[in-house]
């Protein structure tokens, strides 16, 4: 009965509550003869499950594989933070056309009813929803590494918002264990983005003082005092308190957890994924467990078949995040990152380089994974690289400290000159080399206020494309819209003006 009820009140507040509902006196008593909420959340043991799945919903926000929905439409992340910008596109499938969600989101002609932003919306609240268990249900009890666990929530809860306001704007903002199907549709109205960063800030001032520093064995992965640290920094940087980011860097930088690898490629190799240049990633691993990632199918050509995979190409919503002929010719000569983009893909009818080449990046590739559509390749949320050029970025708004050090230790391992002078143009140009096919550039394009006028230009290169719509790029909102299946549970919700 309670598994019931939360399923249909997922379905009608699209996973703002979860663990279940107790709106009737009857649904107050306890199971006897299975675990529910009130006798789960006794023992340490019992409250890292409940974390650790509220990370899970990362895996398919990052880009897990699998079917359903989920499977299918994940990878929000680098969809709508890299995918939407100059940096990456897509291969034009007309053998199968179930991708066209992230075509219509790449050329700005996505409606409110695009997967995408559904999977965004509902996979992000559900996330929040475990959080929110865990710290009601924690609130009254004594265990082992209760501060720790309660650490972790505040930073995935924190870490769930950050993308959702920069998706949506505003946003229901829910921070209690919903009891009731009216509390939580008193709940469910758009709050403010500023009051949403308030309470960001608020949870990661909490869970940094928390987290560990490091983890050892299983626990790697886990979020830590550099990944909160790290996190409060970009959010500042949103709000234009760079003064205040600056100051969360530099804890990170003086805590000696970190370092850049020697060499560009060694970054992303498979056997060696959480290194110290590793501030936060999502967690996969291959194999019969429901937790593998499809990176590789997602973003090699579609029909390469077995060119580049131990296994067969998946025909169907592949050929996605494909770098774009602008990012190929924005490296420097000699920069060893663009090494990390293969160009030896030949499909003239489909071409996104050179009129014949179909590029794709190599930074997710797992070679010999046993099972087809499951390898073991995790995301980077943030690396060292992001703290470095964030704090230059810092330094070069508003001073304090000099950025061209911290730039050029990017670029010295990128095999590049280093820099006498930096002006902010340098950072930004860095960070998209540096993060190109991750989850970065639309982001940062938005932030310092040059989506419109960067896209626009870039969309006049794109309506060269065969398949790219005349109206592509036509209208670049900053903004995603509010999903259709939202609207339509709660019409007091509005859309977001762009969409209207």
């Amino acid at each position: 009965m309670k598994n019931l009820q939360k399923n249909i009140l997922f379905i009608l507040l699209v996973s703002i509550i979860a663990f279940g509902c107790n709106e009737e006196e009857f649904l107050d008593e306890a199971p006897i003869t299975e675990l529910s909420t009130k006798s789960f959340f006794e023992s340490s043991n019992q409250f890292e499950q409940a974390v650790n799945s509220a990370y899970s919903n990362l895996r398919g926000l990052a880009g897990s594989g699998g079917s359903g929905y989920i499977g299918y439409y994940g990878g929000i992340y680098w969809s709508l933070s890299e995918m939407r910008s100059d940096n990456s596109t897509f291969q034009f499938n007309g053998t199968d056309r179930s991708g066209h969600g992230w075509w219509f989101m790449d050329q700005f002609i996505m409606t409110s009813e695009n997967q995408l932003v559904g999977n965004a919306w509902n996979r992000s609240y559900d996330g929040i929803g475990k959080c929110n268990a865990v710290l009601h249900f924690s609130a009254e009890k004594e265990y082992e590494n209760k501060n720790r666990y309660e650490a972790e929530a505040k930073f995935l809860r924190a870490l769930y918002y950050s993308y959702l306001v920069r998706y949506f704007g505003d946003v229901p903002l829910v921070t209690k264990k919903v009891e009731t199907v009216n509390e939580a549709f008193e709940g469910n109205e758009r709050t403010s983005k500023d009051q949403v960063y308030e309470q960001i800030i608020s949870d990661l001032n909490e869970a940094k003082n928390d987290l560990p520093q490091s983890y050892s064995g299983e626990d790697q992965g886990r979020a830590t005092e550099g990944a909160a640290r790290t996190l409060l920094a970009k959010v500042f940087m949103w709000r234009g308190q760079y003064g205040d980011a600056a100051s969360e860097l530099e804890e990170v930088v003086n805590s000696g957890q970190y370092s850049l690898l020697d060499e560009y490629a060694s970054v992303f190799d498979i056997n060696n994924e959480n290194h110290e240049e590793i501030v936060f990633s999502v967690q996969y691993i291959e194999g019969p467990y429901g937790l593998g990632s499809v990176f590789p199918y997602r973003f090699l050509p579609w029909n390469s078949e077995t060119q580049y995979l131990p296994h067969k190409q998946n025909i169907a919503r592949t050929g996605m995040n494909i770098p774009t002929e602008d990012l190929l010719n924005a490296f420097e000569e000699g920069d060893e990152r663009k090494s990390m983009i293969d160009t030896s893909y030949i499909d003239p009818s489909r071409a996104v380089y050179h009129d014949s080449i179909v590029p794709f990046t190599r930074k997710f590739m797992h070679p010999g994974h046993a099972e087809r559509l499951i390898t073991g390749a995790n995301f980077p949320i943030f690396r060292y690289p992001h703290v470095l050029l964030m704090l230059a970025e810092c330094y070069a708004r508003e001073g304090g400290g000099d950025p061209v050090p911290l730039v050029n230790d990017v670029r010295d391992r990128a095999g590049l000159d280093l820099l006498s002078n930096v002006t902010l143009d340098d950072i930004l140009h860095e960070r998209r080399v540096e993060f190109h096919c991750e989850a970065d550039r639309w982001d940062v394009l938005v932030r310092t206020g040059r989506a419109k006028e960067v896209m626009a230009a870039h969309g006049e290169k794109q309506r060269q494309r065969p398949n790219v719509r005349d109206q592509a790029y036509t209208n670049i909102k900053l903004l995603y819209p509010i999903p259709g299946s939202v609207l339509e549970l709660d019409p007091s919700i509005e859309q977001n003006p762009e969409y209207q």
